[in-house]
C-alpha cells in the first residue's frame, strides 16, 4: 500500500507492504535503476548505499529483538532519496515506522519540522527515530552481561551459565553483522556531495554515523568481555571440579587401610588375632585414629 504526504513541494511516499502495484508505481513515476528495483524485490543480505546522478538508493537493516524467544532479527528499510521526494519501503510491519508516519500526517507542527530542510532532513528524522528505538536492544545486552557477570563471580556458577554466555555472545555477533556494513553506509552519507542533497545535511548524517560507531564499539567490547567471562567461568568450574576430585582422593587414601585390612582378613589362612573377635573393635579404633590423623595431615598441608 502506497501512502503519501506532500508538504512544500516535497513528497514522501511510504510503502508499508511491497506488492506488484507498488513496483508498478515506482516504475511508472520514477527512473530508478533496474538493479535497485530488483534489490527491493528480494531480501538484502546487508545494508548498502548506491549513489546516482539524480538520487541515491539505501538499504538499512534495523535490529529487532523477539521478546519471547530472545532471538535477534532485523527490519529492512529501503530508501530512494531525490531532490524533491523521499520513498521509503518497509518489508515488514514496524510500530516505530508506523507511529512516525501517522504523527507526520496528523500533526502539522511535527510535519512542518520534519519537512523543513528537504527530503534529506526528513530521512534523518526517520532514521533517528528508528535507531533511537534500537537502544532497548543494547540495554538488553548490557543488563544480560551484568547478570552473567554476577552469576560467574557469585555462587550460582554451573554448566548452564556457560551456555547462557555463549547464547549472549551469539546475539552480539548477530548485532555486529547488522551494524558492520552500516558504518560504511553512514560514513558515505556524512560526506555526501550531490545536487539532490543539501551539503548542510551532512552534519545530521554524521550524527547517525557517530551513533552507529558507538554501538559498534559497545558490541565489540561486549563480545570480548563475554569471551573473557567464559574463560573465567571455565577456570572457576575447573577449580571447583578439582576441589571435589581432591576431596574424593583424600577419602580414598583415608579408607585405604580399611580396604587393605579387609582384603587380608578375607583370605582363608591363619592370621594374627583371627581367633580373638574382640580384637576387631580395637583394630577398628586404631584405624579410625589413623584416618583422623590422615585427614588432619591433609588439612595441615592445605591439600583439602
Amino acid at each position: 500500500m502506497i501512502k503519501t504526504i506532500n508538504h512544500n513541494k516535497l513528497a514522501w511516499y511510504h510503502i508499508d507492504k511491497l506488492d506488484d502495484e507498488s513496483i508498478l508505481f515506482l516504475e511508472n513515476n520514477f527512473h530508478f535503476h533496474t538493479l535497485d528495483i530488483k534489490d527491493i524485490r528480494s531480501e538484502a543480505e546487508e545494508s548498502k548505499i548506491d549513489i546516482y546522478k539524480n538520487y541515491l538508493f539505501l538499504i538499512i537493516q534495523f535490529p529487532t529483538l523477539h521478546r519471547m524467544t530472545g532471538q535477534i532479527g532485523y527490519m529492512e528499510l529501503d530508501v530512494f532519496l531525490g531532490k524533491d521526494f523521499l520513498v521509503t519501503i518497509q518489508k515488514e510491519k514496524n510500530k516505530s515506522m508506523r507511529d512516525f508516519y501517522y504523527h507526520a500526517q496528523n500533526n502539522h507542527g511535527f510535519r512542518k519540522a520534519c519537512f523543513l530542510y528537504g527530503p534529506g532532513y526528513l530521512l534523518y528524522r526517520i532514521l533517528q527515530k528508528l535507531y533511537r528505538d534500537t537502544r532497548s536492544i543494547t540495554n538488553y545486552v548490557s543488563k544480560k552481561a551484568i547478570a552473567l557477570e554476577d552469576m560467574v563471580y557469585g555462587d550460582a556458577i554451573d554448566e548452564n551459565t556457560a551456555r547462557e554466555i555463549a547464547y549472549l555472545r551469539k546475539k552480539i555477533l548477530s548485532l555486529e553483522r547488522i551494524f558492520e556494513p552500516e558504518r560504511k553506509v553512514f560514513g558515505t552519507l556524512s560526506k555526501l556531495n550531490a545536487e539532490f542533497a543539501h551539503a548542510d545535511l551532512n552534519v545530521y548524517f554524521d550524527d547517525i554515523d557517530d551513533y552507529v560507531g558507538k554501538v559498534w564499539n559497545f558490541l565489540d567490547n561486549q563480545k570480548h568481555s563475554m569471551k573473557d567471562l567464559l574463560e573465567v567461568h571455565d577456570s572457576l568450574l575447573t577449580h571447583a571440579t578439582n576441589k571435589v576430585i581432591k576431596i574424593l582422593a583424600v577419602i580414598s587414601v583415608a579408607i585405604m587401610p580399611l580396604t587393605l585390612l579387609s582384603g587380608i582378613y578375607g583370605m582363608n589362612i591363619d592370621l594374627p588375632f583371627s581367633g580373638s573377635p574382640s580384637m576387631v573393635w580395637f583394630v577398628f579404633f586404631m584405624l579410625l585414629i589413623l584416618i583422623a590423623a590422615t585427614v588432619f595431615f591433609f588439612k595441615r598441608k592445605k591439600w583439602m
